[in-house]
């Protein structure tokens, strides 16, 4: 039913405030598209409409200069990190994260290596959608919400998130994404085939 897709070489977790103003801003999408990072949002708060700021504790997995060059980037953006904690892993540990890509919702598999979709492969102008989706506790540790970046090339902009860190719990994110028609409609196939609920 699905590929895993991995990154190599580092493993971390960064507990960040996204300060109010930028909540309009797909910053957690940019970390994934530009530093090709695997990010796994293992808790997050943010009210949609609120003054106060986001609070999200992501697990990334990566290129270790592309992590160095991502903090760059929310450090010039004065995103505070409030902790930060990156090792190197093990041969057997690299597949930490796995992105879950349905293999027929994507015609970018060349030699069995996924690769992030291209724009230039669907047609048309680009299109808004906005809904709320259900992560239950058997998805938290999949990157579920990154494989709407990384698989269909979407830009993806959390504009509210209940995610505690009681595996037991479910979480919510309201999602605001961004693409080509089609690209929104395999992303939302590919939540749907998860067997995620979607609010539209």
């Amino acid at each position: 039913m699905a590929l895993s897709t991995t990154l190599n070489s580092t493993l971390g977790h960064i507990h960040i405030i996204i300060p109010q103003h930028y909540h309009r801003q797909p910053i957690v999408s940019r970390l994934i598209s530009r530093y090709d990072l695997i990010i796994n949002i293992a808790s997050a708060l943010l009210e949609s409409h609120a003054k106060d700021d986001g609070l999200f504790n992501l697990e990334i997995q990566g290129v270790s200069q592309q992590i160095e060059a991502s903090l760059s980037y929310l450090q010039e953006l004065n995103v505070e990190i409030v902790e930060l904690d990156f090792k190197s892993i093990v041969q057997e540990n690299q597949d930490k994260f796995q992105i879950l890509c349905t293999s027929h919702n994507f015609s970018d598999i060349i030699d069995g290596n996924e690769k992030k979709a291209d724009s230039h492969v669907v047609k048309g102008q680009t299109s808004r959608a906005k809904f709320q989706v259900c992560i239950p506790k058997n998805y938290q540790s999949y990157p579920v919400i990154a494989g709407l970046v990384y698989c269909y090339g979407l830009t993806v902009n959390i504009s509210g998130a209940v995610l505690d860190t009681n595996p037991e719990n479910d979480g919510w994110f309201d999602l605001e994404v961004w693409g080509r028609r089609q690209q929104i409609v395999l992303g939302l196939r590919y939540l749907k085939e998860l067997g995620l609920q979607i609010w539209l």
